[in-house]
């Protein structure tokens, strides 16, 4: 149980995420999703909510590849721990057990 270094208020785990909302169809408009039509009313009800994981990339320094060498990269987990009583938020990367 950690607590907050702001308020000393308890902190609760969670996860960072971003929500959006797409329209069917993509949007796209046929110009690769860079131009989407004006939302009109009847549009609206056909919006599609969807979300997605906030996550940390970093370079290792390891470069690998047999006749191009790049970078190696590796993706961890936003987590993060919010206070119950002044909403403080803490975020960390966490390292994916594989």
């Amino acid at each position: 149980m950690a607590n907050c270094p702001k308020c000393g208020g308890e902190m609760v785990d969670g996860t960072a995420y971003v929500s959006v909302t797409v329209p069917s169809g993509g949007g796209g408009g046929g110009f690769g999703g860079m131009m989407s039509p004006m939302p009109s009313p009847s549009m609206t009800s056909m919006d599609t909510q969807s979300e997605a994981r906030l996550m940390w990339r970093e370079k290792t320094g390891e470069r690998k590849g047999f006749i191009i060498k790049s970078n190696v990269v590796r993706d961890l987990n936003v987590k993060g721990l919010r206070c119950v009583d002044c909403g403080y938020i803490e975020l960390y990367a966490q390292n994916n057990k594989k």
